[in-house]
C-alpha cells in the first residue's frame, strides 16, 4: 500500500474491511480483530490511526514481533498476516498495517482455554451466534461442521 492509498483509506473512515486502532491495543483485542476478519472477506487493522481518523502513529517497540506473537499464540488455527509499515504518514508518525485474507477454514480466539468465533458485520465485531461457527466451516468445505456450544464458548468436535 502506497502513503496516497493509506491516507485515502483513512479518510474514507472504517468499514467492513478496514479498522482503526491506537498501536496499545491489547493482544486480546486484536487477535479478535483479525479472527472477525478472516472468518468473512479479510480486511485490514491500521495500527497508529484513531477513531476520529487522526494518525497517532505507532510507537510499541518489536511492534512486528508482537503482532505475529499474538497470531500464532491466541488465534487457532494461527493466522499469518501480512505486515507493513508506511513511514511518515504525518511528519515522524508511522502506521502499520496488518492484513489477513479470508480463512482457508474457520478460526477461533483463545481464551482461558475457551474458543470463541468473531465475525465483522460492518464496523463492528460480533460474537458469532450459535449457528454461525457450523455455516462458516461448510461455505469453507472443511468437513468440520459440527459446532458444540458450552456457556463459555463453542468448541468444534
Amino acid at each position: 500500500m502506497t502513503k496516497t492509498e493509506l491516507l485515502e483509506s483513512i479518510r474514507n473512515g472504517e468499514n467492513s474491511f478496514v479498522e482503526f486502532k491506537r498501536d496499545d491495543i491489547d493482544n486480546q483485542k486484536l487477535a479478535r480483530e483479525l479472527v472477525a476478519f478472516s472468518n468473512l472477506e479479510g480486511g485490514r487493522v491500521l495500527l497508529g490511526v484513531e477513531d476520529d481518523r487522526s494518525v497517532s502513529g505507532i510507537t510499541r517497540p518489536d511492534l512486528e514481533e508482537w503482532v505475529m506473537t499474538t497470531c500464532r499464540d491466541k488465534i487457532r488455527p494461527p493466522i499469518i498476516p501480512t505486515y507493513e509499515i508506511i513511514r511518515d504518514v504525518e511528519p515522524g508518525k508511522d502506521v502499520a498495517i496488518i492484513s489477513v485474507e479470508p480463512g482457508w477454514t474457520v478460526h477461533q480466539v483463545r481464551h482461558h482455554n475457551h474458543p470463541y468465533y468473531y465475525i465483522r458485520v460492518g464496523t463492528r465485531i460480533r460474537d458469532a451466534d450459535r449457528k454461525e461457527p457450523r455455516r462458516l466451516f461448510q461455505r469453507r468445505g472443511s468437513g468440520m461442521n459440527e459446532a458444540i456450544w458450552s456457556p463459555r464458548g463453542a468448541s468444534i468436535r
